[in-house]
């Protein structure tokens, strides 16, 4: 045949396609055709048929395959016995798939054959073990991991997984860590999950998530709040660690707050209130989940804080974004404490809706950039005057800026506006990068959006215990 010349094959038929398909089925469905009689020859009287099975275990797990156990019977001399089988070695009932919940299940089983005799000698005064059928019609197990009496975490890695969750490690890390310790347990991240479930409801003791995170508190020595309704449902809860509220109490001159989203699987947000040291070190005064953000649920919060720090005391300022629900409760509950507004918030939501009336990015950002900065960041009262002026006249073309500015923002100069700012103590922190921080090293921690309340507590009491330390170094280091 020329080396150019493709050999030409007949085209490939559904009949001889599917016959082909059936042979090959036929060949699997045979086994291995190993008879494995001699793996279960023994002359060793158990004690209990227990055992005998446990022995059995042993012994077919390295070599594939699962044992299944059947009801006890008796021959006719009333001697008990039971028979072992393969996992299967149950023929499985036929399914009414048309009336099945889950039309979906499939069964394994297809009558293998394999089976083990265990009966119980009245001379030996004992159980004795004889195989009455060694052959498999299937193939074994090719991967351990899939199979639950294969494979499996031991006490040992259960003590791992354990010390690892308490440490708030995520699951795939964990499996990581078993892979490597225990290879011959053929972990898979089932169990890893299984076994933290197992954890977590030992823990309970029986107590509802609520009841747990009270519990968990009060093992702690936190100090809480907590707002239920009429029907005993959770509205609020308010956390501080003892720590923290010490180095309140001892720094109470700036704080910052704000809420995030997506740590818990109930759809509260997630109230934040961030001191700082003086060492410029960021420290968790307290948090809490909220219903809502509503007015009335910030000032629930605020009075919390309030009992927290004690009427003797007065903050300097609180630094917060514009909400207009929070900025109400902080009056009323602090009137006496100077309210900041971020800066930076300021600056992206100007940027953001100035883009409709002004058709370009560009033009927006000059405009931010350039004589609403020189705005914010006049040094006197003449001055803030003067590039107001400037700056009504320049834009004058855009009337839409204009009346957004002075409706939305400028009517809360005293808050933003360096001239009145630079008049209470506040130690330069003008925006609530603090709090945006916090906020990004709690996410750190969460490793889900959906976790329940009693685990975001974990991992929010991990991060403060961190924290606790990293504070108490750089204080001694000071």
């Amino acid at each position: 045949m020329d080396n150019n010349e493709i050999p030409k094959t007949q085209p490939l038929t559904l009949a001889e396609g599917s016959s082909n398909r059936s042979e090959s089925d036929s060949e699997s469905e045979d086994g291995d055709g190993v008879d494995y009689n001699g793996h279960f020859l023994t002359n060793e009287v158990f004690p209990s048929f227990e055992d005998v099975v446990l022995w059995a275990q042993n012994v077919c797990r390295p070599l594939g395959f699962m044992l299944v156990k059947a009801s006890y019977k008796t021959d006719r001399s009333g001697r008990p016995y039971r028979y072992v089988s393969c996992d299967r070695g149950k023929k499985g009932m036929i399914r009414d798939m048309m009336n099945a919940i889950r039309k979906d299940t499939k069964s394994k089983t297809n009558n293998c054959p394999f089976k083990l005799k265990v009966e119980y000698v009245r001379v030996v005064n004992g159980w004795k073990l004889s195989c009455l059928n060694g052959t498999h019609n299937h193939s074994l197990v090719v991967y351990p991991e899939g199979n639950r009496q294969i494979s499996g975490l031991s006490i040992a890695a259960k003590q791992v997984v354990r010390d690892m969750t308490q440490a708030q490690v995520p699951p795939l890390h964990i499996m990581r860590t078993l892979v490597e310790k225990f290879p011959g347990d053929h972990p898979n991240i089932r169990h890893v999950y299984n076994c933290r479930s197992k954890i977590r409801m030992e823990q309970f003791e029986g107590r509802e998530v609520v009841h747990q995170v009270l519990h968990l508190a009060r093992q702690s020595k936190y100090l809480t709040w907590v707002f239920t309704d009429s029907n005993n449902v959770l509205q609020h809860a308010f956390m501080a660690h003892p720590i923290m509220t010490n180095l309140l109490r001892t720094y109470p001159y700036m704080m910052g707050m704000d809420s995030t989203y997506k740590t818990n699987r109930y759809g509260m947000p997630f109230f934040e209130i961030v001191g700082v040291t003086p060492t410029n070190q960021n420290f968790l005064v307290a948090y809490a989940f909220m219903r809502s953000e509503s007015q009335e649920s910030y000032r629930w919060v605020l009075e919390c804080l309030r009992l927290l720090i004690g009427h003797h005391r007065e903050p300097s300022v609180l630094l917060t974004g514009r909400e207009l629900g929070l900025c109400a409760a902080l009056k009323s509950v602090f009137p006496n404490t100077r309210h900041m507004l971020c800066v930076w918030h300021i600056n992206k939501d100007v940027e953001a809706r100035l883009l409709p009336c002004l058709k370009k990015k560009e033009i927006g950002a000059k405009f931010k950039n350039g004589r609403w900065r020189l705005v914010i960041n006049a040094t006197s009262e003449e001055a803030y005057n003067r590039e107001l002026a400037v700056l009504k006249t320049k834009w004058s073309r855009w009337p839409k800026v204009i009346e957004y500015v002075m409706d939305t923002w400028l009517v809360h100069k005293e808050k933003f506006v360096l001239f009145w700012t630079n008049q209470v103590l506040h130690f330069g922190n003008v925006n609530n990068c603090r709090v945006e921080s916090r906020h990004s090293a709690l996410k750190c921690w969460i490793d889900s959006s959906t976790s329940s309340l009693d685990t975001v507590w974990a991992q929010v009491h991990c991060s403060i215990e961190n924290k606790i330390i990293a504070i108490r170094n750089g204080l001694e280091a000071c």
